[in-house]
């Protein structure tokens, strides 16, 4: 995992405690999280508003939860460690709260990032979007978490891009990785399934009902103007079904990919944690997944 400042200075691996590098399906798909040990003038490069580049991926650095200062003296110096919190910095901008309200109809998912002040350069597998809005003092994501959910897909970063995918699309990838069906926590409940998500239901022009997926019994509720498809997707998602504690560290595998199992059936990468910690006198690195099926 390599490390880099706005200064150009690559940060050693003796001065890392933990960072971790999150990749999930969600508006800000890529975020890192660090305790560095602070050398010379290192402390201003991990300031809030500063930017590093994890690998090949920037970060804009939007917090700095806790600066801590060890027990252990080094000489009559006490050991300092910053805390960083930092976003994806291509569209860091819609994680914070909007000025002014951002109000569009039949746009892009790439138009709405760009409306909040993010830098994408596009989204492959962009869609039409009918209608989105996002008031003053609201914050982007949250709006934008809902059209996702509407188009029954999410979005990945991977490879320096944006993709937007269809969930269902997500398992006609192939694996980038197959492990044994061994050495993993599996979870499954129906039940609570049924209880968490929901089916929805609204109301057309002349007062009927329009219905979305009916086929079990869920909780319902009910949403206004939306279409008969939206009603659809909006009860699609992924369900975790199994959490790999750990392998080798993997940094190639992002959130989206698909992962085999011998024998087994295939899943989605919900979340890939790629983490590295030291205690001083040894370190490792490694990554975790969190892994679904698709609920359709």
């Amino acid at each position: 995992m390599i490390i880099t400042l706005e200064n150009g200075k690559t940060v050693r691996g003796d001065l890392l405690k933990k960072v971790v590098v999150r990749s999930d399906l969600a508006p800000i798909p890529l975020t890192f999280e660090g305790q560095i040990r602070v050398t010379g003038d290192t402390g201003k490069y991990l300031a809030e508003g500063r930017t590093l580049t994890v690998n090949q991926d920037v970060f804009k650095i939007i917090a700095n939860p806790e600066d801590t200062k060890a027990q252990l003296v080094q000489g009559k110096q006490g050991v300092e460690f910053k805390q960083v919190i930092a976003l994806l910095n291509n569209c860091h901008t819609a994680a914070f709260i909007s000025a002014k309200a951002i109000i569009k109809e039949k746009t892009s998912l790439a138009a709405i990032y760009k409306a909040a002040g993010a830098g994408l350069a596009g989204i492959d597998g962009d869609v039409t979007v009918p209608y989105f809005c996002c008031l003053a003092g609201s914050c982007p994501t949250f709006p934008l978490a809902q059209v996702l959910q509407e188009q029954g897909g999410v979005l990945r970063w991977k490879n320096g891009k944006m993709a937007f995918f269809r969930i269902g699309d997500l398992f006609n990838q192939k694996p980038v990785l197959t492990l044994p069906d061994t050495g993993a926590d599996t979870l499954s409940n129906g039940f609570l399934a049924r209880h968490t998500v929901p089916s929805f239901y609204s109301l057309a022009d002349d007062g009927s009902f329009i219905y979305g997926n009916r086929d079990k019994t869920r909780s319902s509720y009910y949403v206004p103007n939306k279409n008969a498809q939206q009603l659809q997707n909006m009860s699609r998602c992924l369900i975790r079904r199994k959490i790999i504690n750990r392998i080798d560290l993997a940094p190639a595998i992002a959130a989206g990919d698909l992962i085999g199992f011998a024998g087994g059936q295939a899943l989605a990468v919900i979340t890939a944690a790629h983490v590295f910690e030291s205690d001083g006198a040894h370190s490792k690195q490694y990554t975790r997944l969190w892994l679904g099926e698709a609920l359709t």
